[in-house]
């Protein structure tokens, strides 16, 4: 019986974008150094810019295409328009590079972009007074999710029964995604084929 191929992207050059909300963000780099986010200012120039933002960060970094190990992406919740553009892109690179796709839930990746001692509540405007909520905490041990996403009222209290940080849509980081690559996602082939790997609790897993 063979053993599926494990993949473990710690060590390796990944693209990440996060295009779910106003603040389209790109990074390029390994989990342990995913360098700085690089911000498309205004999200209508989205579909534009984010083919040239990915070859000036290829360009800067002296890294070809060919060297990309993968492709992260955050999948929401937010803009359609932006995740679309934002996963279309990423899924015609890893398809004309033969690299693994990924995706990791946007609002995660502000969660570890204000991570601390304390759990973080991150809150993305659902409009007409909703918002969505939900919350991590994140230690040397993992990632442990306190609320599952759900859809609340804005400024409802945050039943956790302890301190929290608090983020929103201005601290989505694709550099945060990055980092969160390689606390704990190691995907096997079994995710290819739609069965959830061990990366699932860090909330990254396969697309294609």
């Amino acid at each position: 019986m063979s053993t599926a191929p494990t993949f473990d992207f710690r060590l390796s050059t990944l693209l990440s974008l996060d295009t779910a909300t106003d603040r389209p963000t790109l990074a390029l780099g390994t989990p342990g150094d995913p360098g700085a986010d690089v911000v498309i200012p205004h999200r209508h120039d989205l579909s534009r810019e984010i083919d040239a933002v990915t070859r000036r960060l290829l360009r800067e970094r002296s890294i070809t295409p060919g060297q990309l190990a993968g492709v992260l992406v955050g999948d929401g919740p937010g803009s359609f328009t932006g995740l679309r553009i934002g996963i279309a892109f990423a899924r015609g690179l890893t398809r004309a590079l033969g690299v693994p796709l990924l995706v990791a839930p946007s609002m995660m990746g502000a969660a570890r972009a204000v991570a601390g001692l304390d759990p973080v509540v991150v809150d993305y405007d659902a409009l007409r007074g909703e918002c969505y909520r939900a919350a991590w905490s994140f230690a040397p041990s993992g990632v442990e999710q306190r609320l599952a996403p759900a859809i609340v009222r804005t400024g409802e209290p945050v039943a956790l029964g302890a301190p929290v940080a608090r983020a929103g849509a201005s601290h989505a980081s694709a550099a945060a995604l990055l980092r969160l690559a390689g606390e704990g996602c190691r995907d096997s082939a079994a995710a290819t084929q739609g069965r959830p790997g061990p990366s699932v609790r860090t909330g990254a897993r396969h697309l294609r």
